[in-house]
This record gives C-alpha cells, sequence and structure tokens, in this order.
C-alpha cells in the first residue's frame, strides 16, 4: 500500500525492516544531512529498543537531526485509556516528557528542542491557545523531542 501512495525517487524509500535491525541503515544509499522522524513508534519500544534503534543512526550517519514523538510519561502503562490501541493488544512501554529523561538512551546526541504537539494543534484549532498554559496540559500531552549527533 505505501509503495502506491509514495514513489521512491532520490531520497525517499521504504526499507522493510526492523527500526532495531542494523541492517537497514546499509540500505539507506543516499547520505548527507539526514532528518529522522520518528513518529508513532517510541512509545511501543523498550528503552533497550530505542537505544537500539538511535545508536543505530548514531553509528553510521555523519549528520542526524532526530525528531522523536514521545508519549508522556503519564501515559506509559495506560493503553486501556485509546480504544484503537485496545483492539491490536499494543503496549505502551516507553516514554519522555523531556531530551533529558532519554538519559543513556539518547547517548551521543545534544537536546536541539523539547516541543509537544500542543503548538502545532493550536494552529489547527486557535481556541486551544487557552488551555497551552495549564501545567495539566504539558504532562499529558505527546512530546516531540528533537535532537542532534554531537
Amino acid at each position: 500500500m505505501r509503495n502506491q501512495i509514495y514513489n521512491e525517487l532520490g531520497r525517499v524509500s521504504t526499507i522493510g525492516i526492523s527500526v532495531t535491525d542494523p541492517a537497514w541503515a546499509e540500505r539507506i544509499m543516499v547520505r548527507g544531512k539526514m532528518l529522522f522522524i520518528i513518529e508513532g513508534l517510541s512509545m511501543y519500544l523498550t528503552s533497550e529498543e530505542n537505544k537500539q534503534m538511535l545508536s543505530i543512526i548514531h553509528d553510521n550517519f555523519d549528520n542526524a537531526t532526530v525528531l522523536m514523538e514521545c508519549l508522556a510519561k503519564k501515559w506509559v502503562n495506560k493503553e486501556k485509556v485509546e480504544e484503537s490501541i485496545q483492539k491490536t493488544g499494543a503496549k505502551f512501554v516507553f516514554g519522555a516528557d523531556y531530551f533529558d529523561e532519554l538519559g543513556d538512551v539518547a547517548n551521543g546526541y545534544r537536546k536541539v528542542k523539547d516541543d509537544n504537539i500542543v503548538r502545532g494543534m493550536i494552529k489547527l484549532y486557535p481556541v486551544l491557545k487557552v488551555f497551552k498554559w495549564l501545567p495539566f496540559v504539558e504532562k499529558v500531552t505527546e512530546k516531540i523531542l528533537i535532537f542532534e549527533k554531537i
């Protein structure tokens, strides 16, 4: 299905392999400044699997920036709240609210920015702006941690 939507040209390619298998990095032919967007994945991987994935990026790409969506720590082990997740049997096992909470999972990287999805949602729904400053919102929103290889 993916191949019907995305045409594989230049820097766009589909690689059907686990992110924890180092072989995927060898299949990336075009190199240079790289942006890795890790979305909808980290929460289903253990800390060790996330570390392995980030190590593969670090060890194989010289100029790497990572945007990693992380589940707010408050939601880890609370997959029963989300009906669509319940139906799959998936488990939320990993979360981080800030880059510094990644610890050795992100060895060899430095923080660029800690962000969350609220900023983007405000663009779509300006009414949400009033909720942005509530401490509760910060604790429950998905995080976008931006970091780069050092």
